[in-house]
Parts: C-alpha cells; structure tokens; sequence
C-alpha cells in the first residue's frame, strides 16, 4: 500500500502529470521502497499504533526504473526518486526540516532476480519549515539475504486494486508486483550539513505494473 501510494504520489509530482484531467496511467518497471523511523507494515502485519510523539528521523524513499504511459501520449521513462524526510528536534518534538523532493539525477541498480539493489541520489526539494529550496544525497543499498540465516527471501506475487482519494481526485489502482521483502541501509546528508545514517531497516525489491485511473469528481 506505500509503494501504491507513492506511485500515485510520483505521477502527479512528475513533469508530465495531468492534474487537471481524467486520464488512465501504467506505470511498468522496477521499484524499491524503504522506510526509516516510521513502522513499515509487511503484508498480514496488523497496522501499527501511533506514537506519543513523531521520530527524530522519519525517511521515506522510493525510487523506480521504468515508464509511465498515460492515455493523452505522454510517456517518461528512466529511473525517478520520491523521498520525504522529516527530522524533530529530540527535547521539543518541533520539527526542524520537513523535505518533500524527488529527482531524475540518480543510479539506481536492480538484480535481475531481485535478490539486492543500490541507490545513490541527488535530490532537489523544498523545505517546510523554513520554506526554501534543499538539497540532499542519498545512498542506499538493499538486500532480500537475511544477514543472519543467509536465506534469500521468496518471491511474492500480489494483484491489488484500492481506491484511495486526495487533493480532490479519486484514483483507482490496479497493481500486479512480483516481489521480495529486503533490507535498506545507508546514509543521507542535506548539502552543507554532516551525514546521516539510515541504519537496516525493513524494504522491498519489486518488479511492477501499475494500472492508475484518475477520475476528477463530479461538479
């Protein structure tokens, strides 16, 4: 459900988003979604509670490799980064950055078997909480091997159809994803400051295809 979400996220962000239309989008390719400091909820996993209070460190990341069609003849194809970050200041729980960027300007490696990844990004984005421009790197590797029994993780099937609502639009997703539950860890910086580490945390490799309806509610 986070990488539907995002991908939803990721169309209407992407230069050639239609916002102000209906339309129909596939999106076809490879997408490694990761979480950190906020509880990723793994397929027949009770959804969790929340917390007194936010993170330190919540980071949410989803770049794709693939191409994105939609029924006006736009197609963008190539490898796009989401990523959300949102550090708190530990005494006071306030937040002190609030980043919403996505990028094009990345590398970002899949096996063939989906058995690992590796992600390193510069993205551009925009902070809430002192409303300018940001910058930040990022670099990520995955692995579906369990560390500690050495075990590749299997490979999951799913076909999915939700119908979520935002920003004044319904949209209807169609997902079939082959899928292996992995690990993320790496490092993330905002230029100019020191670096962060993402230490493991539960993610996703995936090869998907995404079937997006957009309906514009009516008058």
């Amino acid at each position: 459900m986070l990488a539907a979400l995002l991908i939803g996220m990721m169309i209407f962000t992407s230069p050639m988003s239609a916002a102000s239309s209906s339309q129909i989008t596939q999106f076809n390719g490879l997408i490694s979604p990761a979480a950190w400091g906020a509880p990723f909820q793994l397929p027949g996993s009770p959804p969790p509670g929340p917390g007194p209070f936010p993170p330190p460190l919540l980071v949410v990341l989803l770049p794709s490799d693939g191409r994105i069609m939609t029924t006006q003849g736009s197609v963008q194809q190539g490898i796009f980064v989401m990523l959300l970050v949102l550090m708190t200041d530990p005494v006071t729980h306030m937040p002190t950055l609030s980043f919403v960027g996505n990028s094009t300007m990345a590398n970002f490696q899949v096996d063939a078997r989906l058995t690992s990844a590796s992600l390193s990004a510069t993205v551009q984005g925009f902070d809430l909480v002192s409303f300018s421009p940001k910058t930040v790197t990022i670099s990520v590797s995955w692995t579906a091997i369990d560390p500690l029994t050495g075990v590749l993780s299997p490979i999951t099937r799913t076909t999915m159809e939700n119908r979520v609502q935002f920003g004044g639009f319904s949209l209807f997703l169609h997902i079939f994803s082959q899928m292996r539950l992995a690990t993320a860890s790496g490092t993330l910086a905002v230029v100019g400051e020191p670096m962060i580490p993402l230490p493991p945390a539960p993610a996703a490799i995936a090869r998907a295809d995404f079937g997006i309806i957009t309906r514009t509610p009516l008058a």
